[in-house]
């Protein structure tokens, strides 16, 4: 993306009569002033220009004949209110340039857009503008953009995306992301697999923002960090050192994909635990399937090894080692279990027919260490895992 100094190197006009010969396009769209009560229109065009092969919107031009009249430079968008508008709209985000220039006194605004890299973007939400007949009455609000719609832009007009299109944008964006993986891949071979990172570029370079780095445990061990503003020239034992720009947090890598065996779904864990659930706590409890994610949360077993959450399927798998924790956690805790997912009428009836004769009991100092009634005074002794 870049807007070029002199308006001479963005369109073709004369100098003396600032009549423009370049006309409109597929990449090229003359207005003449920028109104921001016409914005919804403008983000519009930015949108097709996006979905295509970017382009650039002048402000200042008249269109019949082409000529240079200017803008007023007091009523040009300003940039910060036109990006917040834009990210509301669109999705994903349109990154634009802006260009005031200065012709013969007359002012003239530019809005370059260049092509999307994960297009399509898409229109999130409605927009209308009031528009008036020609005698300046009968006030009425005009659809101008639509929710769930992809702009295109076909010669010099804009319009919503056809199927043709469409098909070609998609099919686009998966060579483009099978040709970014290939050299992501590339890159690691070059480099060894035990020595690279991923860096989530999103806020790399901003000293304000954090930047997040995975790296295995075994590369991370080998890394030494420079704060921003000091160096040293060497390293204690040789390690290497990477110069850091901004605040970093070190993450680890992506683990392998679980076995088989290991993608539990909560309703079929449920149904393993359903033996320990009745004999603890009688024989019709019912563990629902959403209790096992509330016992989870209470024995803190949400990370691996025992649990985890894929985003992109939306399914939520508990491993081998998860299902044993639990059983291990019910049976040291079984009071707190049953806080994390019985109802309060089930906890209520049995606190009274089972915890109170358990307070019985022990008062009486007649109570066996082999009962398997619920207690309040239960030891809470974590298992041990081979995490």
């Amino acid at each position: 993306m870049g807007l070029p100094g002199i308006l001479a190197d963005l369109i073709d006009y004369d100098f003396a009569t600032l009549r423009v010969t370049s006309r409109e396009s597929r990449k090229l769209e003359f207005k003449q002033a920028f109104l921001w009560a016409q914005v919804a229109s403008y983000e519009r065009t930015l949108a097709a220009f996006a979905n295509t092969q970017g382009g650039t919107m002048i402000f200042g031009v008249d269109g019949k004949p082409r000529v240079i009249v200017g803008t007023d430079p007091a009523k040009i968008a300003d940039e910060a209110d036109l990006t917040t508008m834009l990210k509301q709209d669109f999705a994903p985000e349109i990154p634009f340039e802006t260009k005031v220039y200065e012709v013969n006194g007359l002012t003239v605004y530019a809005i370059c857009v260049e092509a999307a890299v994960d297009r399509p973007v898409i229109c999130q939400k409605d927009r209308t503008k009031r528009t008036l007949d020609a005698k300046g009455g009968n006030p009425r609000d005009d659809v101008v953009i639509t929710e769930a719609t992809i702009y295109y832009r076909y010669s010099a007009q804009t319009s919503a995306i056809k199927y043709t299109e469409l098909k070609a944008l998609l099919d686009g964006r998966e060579e483009r992301r099978l040709q970014m993986l290939l050299e992501t891949i590339k890159a690691v071979e070059r480099v060894g697999y035990d020595k690279v990172g991923v860096v989530d570029a999103t806020t790399f370079g901003d000293a304000d923002k954090s930047t997040n780095l995975y790296v295995s445990r075994e590369t991370a061990k080998s890394m030494n960090f420079i704060d921003r503003g000091k160096f040293v020239e060497t390293t204690e034992d040789g390690a290497p050192a990477y110069v850091v720009v901004g605040k970093v947090k070190l993450g680890e890598v992506v683990r392998a994909p679980l076995e088989d065996a290991d993608k539990n779904l909560p309703g079929e864990v449920a149904e393993i635990l359903k033996p320990d659930i009745q004999r603890l706590y009688g024989p019709h409890t019912v563990l629902p399937s959403y209790g096992v994610l509330a016992l989870l949360t209470a024995f803190g077993l949400l990370d691996l090894p025992y649990h985890e959450y894929d985003t992109k399927l939306r399914r939520r798998y508990v491993t081998r080692e998860g299902v044993k924790a639990l059983k291990q956690w019910i049976a040291t805790d079984p009071l707190k279990a049953l806080k994390a997912f019985g109802s309060k009428k089930v906890i209520k009836t049995l606190r009274r027919s089972r915890i109170d004769g358990s307070h019985a009991c022990r008062h009486s100092r007649r109570c066996g260490s082999g009962s398997s009634a619920v207690t309040s005074q239960t030891r809470k002794v974590r298992p041990t895992t081979n995490a």
